[in-house]
């Protein structure tokens, strides 16, 4: 594990009940879905565009340290996320057209997928200088920090240890893919939360992986008599953290509808979005003068991943290990 990871960008639990966007008037768990719609929205424009998993997952950590800094209510998501993409994309060198960034951001702000917008026009235009004044925005409240370790490194190298298979892989990958909705990033390192979605794939796919040297397991389950040992010991993790990250991880879950998508947040309009419009005065008004492990990259979440009674959503997933404890 790397020890050297900035300090300034890991919080205590209790520290997301004073954040800015709580003292603007937020409860925390309206910026709690508010944080997972921009993340759920950088994720929707990354993969039209095609960009890796780990450009996607840089996106999303600038997002949630951006908010510990700044207060949701002085920036939409759907602005800083746009922004997040553009950033992620030089930071992680998978860069793509302005034009094309801006007009697929465009097309999901405002859910018209078929919408058509040409270069040049006035939305087009305010996306564009939205995004680019908005950098700057960005890069200050992330102090220039541009260095971010994600858990997929420290998952693989564990899986591999453990000769672990492709399904474990697949689904703990998932996993992480889906954590990034919280802020998880903020309040733990890396490497615990790799652990942490490893945990809840074993106990989706392989059981005997969870098995402690004691005479149960970490959540007091009996243990297996085919037991592999504390599989933990690989990570510099406490069973507590691993346990604690777990049941974050599920906790998104309770908060989505039978259908699985998320819960309408109470504060936000369920409208098409534009940027700095009257009707949208969330961020300051800029001036300007003119107007893997997936060959893929791994962008797959846990829509991707099936279980055995064919629900392949997240949801179907977190009922299976809900069930199993």
């Amino acid at each position: 594990m790397n020890p050297n990871y900035s300090q300034q960008w890991y919080f205590k639990k209790e520290d997301l009940l004073r954040t800015p966007s709580i003292h603007s008037g937020y409860t925390y768990e309206q910026e709690k879905i508010d944080r997972a719609k921009g993340c759920s929205f950088i994720l929707t424009v990354g993969m039209t565009l095609k960009l890796p998993q780990v450009t996607l997952a840089t996106a999303t950590v600038f997002l949630h340290r951006f908010y510990m800094r700044r207060s949701l209510k002085d920036y939409n998501y759907y602005e800083i996320g746009a922004t997040c993409i553009f950033l992620a994309t030089k930071v992680e060198e998978t860069g793509r057209k302005m034009k094309d960034i801006v007009v697929t951001v465009a097309a999901k702000a405002s859910k018209k997928d078929d919408m058509q917008l040409s270069e040049g026009s006035k939305e087009y235009n305010k996306w564009r200088d939205t995004i680019l004044y908005l950098e700057e925005v960005l890069l200050e409240a992330i102090c220039f920090d541009l260095t971010i370790e994600h858990p997929y490194q420290c998952l693989l190298k564990i899986i591999e240890k453990i000769e672990g298979s492709r399904k474990l892989a697949q689904t703990a990958w998932a996993f992480v893919n889906d954590s990034l909705r919280t802020p998880l990033c903020v309040i733990h390192k890396p490497h615990v939360i790799a652990a942490a979605a490893l945990y809840l794939a074993a106990k989706l796919t392989n059981p005997e992986l969870i098995a402690a040297d004691s005479d149960t397991d970490m959540v007091g389950n009996e243990k297996s008599n085919n037991s592999v040992g504390n599989w933990w010991n690989h990570v510099d993790a406490t069973i507590h953290d691993i346990e604690e990250v777990s049941i974050e991880i599920l906790d998104q879950y309770s908060a989505m509808a039978p259908t699985g998508k998320a819960v309408t947040a109470p504060t936000k309009p369920s409208s098409e979005y534009r940027p700095n419009t009257p009707n949208n005065p969330t961020s300051p008004q800029p001036q300007f003068n003119t107007p893997s492990y997936y060959s893929d990259g791994g962008s797959g979440t846990t829509a991707a991943v099936g279980n055995s009674n064919g629900n392949g959503n997240a949801h179907g997933l977190a009922q299976g290990v809900r069930m199993e404890q």
